[in-house]
């Protein structure tokens, strides 16, 4: 009778609930801005992969990471969390224990997925109560191919991804390997997966993958409408007094700009292939059908924008990434959509945990944009703060950004400068 079934039913709610999950892939390049993408508007650069991706999915054109350097960033996208909780960046601590494991990664695994992580890991992870830092977490995953710090560009000194090095030797397309290897062990099994890489492209020192040289050889950069130093007049003194602001000469922003784009454009390019290898591989075993595919970058860059070079102050080109949702169960899919929603490198784990059908902890300060896939007019935030305490201490700056405005406090107030606040209207 239903009677004598009772006491099985939330398990067999739970089997029918992971018959549902879907598999996921979490793709994160490093240092890439939106307007290195062909579905971001430039028709300059080759990115058909990243392209069939937005036409299938939705893509996002208010996406901002609310740290704008790489340690710090990838903290907040594991954990759902600000930096301000994290306590994660390069100048003042790792990741503590008891956070990571309230990590996307950790509570897919717990929930029954099979997960893998390679490339840049980005943070290191410490026991909390004696500050020790622990190994990294390779023994929590089922196939790992990270590396510690930034990890080389040449797939043969990053340890975990040597078996690929005769066939790649450059790392971005050895990532599109490993993901397509791990894809064809997850599908033989009955367990959804989820499969996260982190590409080292295009972060410096720029060092392309030489078969694609001839992509952009000889090629004309558009430069974008706000180039160059008297587009950045307007900003703080602040902001003028660190790496950012001497790196549009010394990167060569000032004086070899197509030459310095083509590379830059050119690692992209790479990456794309390795998306397309991915996709591949989730077409030949027969999966693609339940398989969400997330794209984004750690965060912008400035690419000689208002007179800048590298990344970490809170404006546009170094906040607002790209971001890619594809869902292939939603009837949504296959129609170009765009969301203007404002959207955040916090939103990543709720929506992830989501989509497996799993609460997200309360610590979690993101929220699930899975809604936004359903109606891509609607919004899931009003404001997201931008946070910057990294670097010399003059260039710390807190920001919030909404849809419309953005405002700016620069709090230093030394050595002749006054504190300075700005306020745009971005719309």
């Amino acid at each position: 009778t239903l009677l004598d079934l009772a006491p099985l039913l939330p398990v067999l709610s739970a089997l029918v609930a992971q018959a549902h999950q879907p598999n996921m892939v979490c793709l994160m390049s490093d240092d890439q801005s939106s307007y290195s993408m062909g579905c971001y508007g430039n028709t300059d650069v080759q990115t058909p992969n990243l392209d069939r991706l937005s036409a299938d999915g939705i893509t996002f054109d208010n996406h901002y990471v609310s740290t704008a350097i790489c340690m710090a960033s990838r903290a907040s996208v594991m954990t759902g969390m600000y930096e301000y909780k994290t306590g994660c960046n390069f100048q003042h601590g790792d990741l503590t224990q008891d956070k990571w494991l309230k990590s996307y990664p950790v509570l897919l695994r717990e929930a029954g997925y099979l997960t893998a992580f390679a490339g840049k890991f980005g943070f290191d992870i410490i026991d909390g109560p004696n500050g020790k830092r622990l190994p990294m977490p390779e023994q929590e995953f089922d196939l790992w191919g990270g590396g510690e710090g930034q990890t080389k560009y040449k797939t043969m000194a990053n340890d975990s991804m040597k078996e690929y090095a005769d066939e790649y030797p450059h790392s971005t397309l050895s990532y599109g390997a490993f993901g397509s290897d791990f894809i064809a062990q997850a599908a033989q099994t009955d367990q959804p997966f989820c499969l996260s890489i982190s590409f080292k492209a295009p972060h410096k020192p720029a060092t392309p993958d030489p078969q694609f040289d001839a992509i952009y050889t000889g090629k004309t950069f558009t430069k974008p409408a706000n180039y160059g130093r008297e587009n950045g007049q307007h900003f703080s003194k602040q902001s003028q007094q660190d790496r950012q602001y001497e790196r549009f000469e010394s990167w060569g922003y000032a004086d070899r700009y197509d030459e310095v784009m083509a590379i830059y454009h050119q690692q992209i390019y790479a990456i794309d292939v390795a998306v397309g290898m991915i996709l591949e591989a989730l077409n030949a075993q027969g999966i693609a059908d339940n398989t969400v595919i997330i794209y984004t970058s750690d965060n912008g860059f400035f690419c000689g924008s208002h007179g800048y070079g590298s990344k970490v102050l809170p404006y546009e080109e170094s906040t607002k990434v790209p971001l890619i949702i594809y869902d292939p169960r939603h009837t949504n899919s296959g129609k170009r959509l765009r969301s203007d929603a404002l959207t955040a490198n916090i939103d990543f784990a709720p929506t992830i945990l989501s989509l497996a059908g799993l609460p997200a902890p309360e610590n979690m300060d993101g929220t699930d944009l899975m809604p936004l896939y359903e109606d891509p007019t609607a919004d899931i935030h009003e404001t997201i703060a931008l946070i910057n305490v990294w670097g010399h201490t003059v260039t710390h700056a807190l920001a919030v950004v909404t849809k419309d405005m953005k405002y700016i406090h620069w709090p230093y107030a030394a050595e002749g400068l006054e504190a300075s606040d700005e306020l745009y209207h971005l719309s």
